[in-house]
């Protein structure tokens, strides 16, 4: 009798938990405004996932037609804890947004997508994009995106520290053009013109062809030592070594966000949206 039972509740279990929908890991690519093709989509999301994979660090990109009048970022932190996005127990993420018709975005981390996107790295993708998606090329600035977050990945797992304005290589090679080239290249413009300067003088074979005709005046001027004046100055040191990463009382770093505006239509574009809109009123 305890074994029937037994094998009766053991059937039941097994029918509740066949009967429990599995809950599928939200895509890193969620285009819900739709704006990509479903080809094109699943090109991205393959991107993102080589770009997270190996990093405990998910890169998303999210698509919406508005925020509903909401504060960007924390529309953008709400639909991250919905859908409980991120890598891991510590929901490490990397989201960035765009809002297609009210025309915002904005870079929200979290966990350790906070650590490995420093302020300074963020503002150096945004700043690669919005402009992008101010022309209206959504594609680019979204494979833009998930590039330049491989990137700062691998240079975080390379280096064992985050991509930051005191170790990015791109600013070093500034530095050796301001600090040696063009001091280089000034100095020897100068001293080229000194040396065009000089080919114009003619050499002389004896001392007195280099006396003036009026002969040589010798002067004697005398300096008296009174004291010395020493002044001291502090100047403190600057840490520009590292901008890191701020974050809210939440936990979520990135950006304020902000608009981004596409380029103005020609006349006869608009002129053509305008007869077509009409048009579609009259039916």
């Amino acid at each position: 009798m305890k074994k029937k039972l037994f094998s009766l509740l053991t059937a039941l279990v097994l029918c509740f938990l066949c009967a429990v929908p599995a809950f599928a890991e939200m895509p890193l690519v969620m285009d819900t405004y739709e704006l990509f093709k479903p080809e094109v989509t699943a090109e991205l999301e393959q991107k993102a996932q080589d770009a997270s994979a190996g990093h405990g660090v998910n890169v998303y990109l999210l698509t919406v037609a508005d925020i509903g009048g909401q504060n960007v970022r924390e529309f953008a932190k709400d639909w991250y804890r919905s859908y409980d996005l991120g890598y891991g127990e510590g929901k490490s993420g990397i989201l960035f947004l765009i809002a297609l018709d009210s025309r915002d975005y904005v870079t929200i981390t979290y966990g350790g997508g906070v650590t490995a996107f420093t302020d300074y790295r963020i503002a150096q993708i945004e700043d690669k994009i919005v402009p992008m998606l101010s022309d209206g090329s959504y594609y680019k600035a979204s494979d833009t995106y998930i590039e330049m977050c491989a990137d700062t990945l691998d240079f975080y797992a390379d280096k064992g520290a985050p991509l930051d304005s005191g170790n990015d290589p791109a600013k070093g090679w500034i530095k050796w053009v301001f600090v040696f080239v063009i001091p280089l290249a000034v100095a020897s413009i100068v001293c080229g013109i000194f040396y065009a300067q000089m080919k114009t003088a003619n050499e002389q074979t004896h001392a007195n062809a280099y006396m003036p005709a009026e002969g040589l005046a010798l002067s004697v001027v005398e300096d008296t030592y009174t004291h010395t004046t020493e002044t001291e100055k502090c100047d403190p040191v600057k840490d520009d070594s590292s901008s890191g990463s701020s974050t809210d009382s939440d936990g979520f770093g990135g950006s304020s966000g902000g608009k981004f505006y596409t380029v103005p239509l020609s006349l006869s574009h608009f002129i053509f949206l305008y007869v077509e809109s009409m048009l579609s009123g009259m039916v």
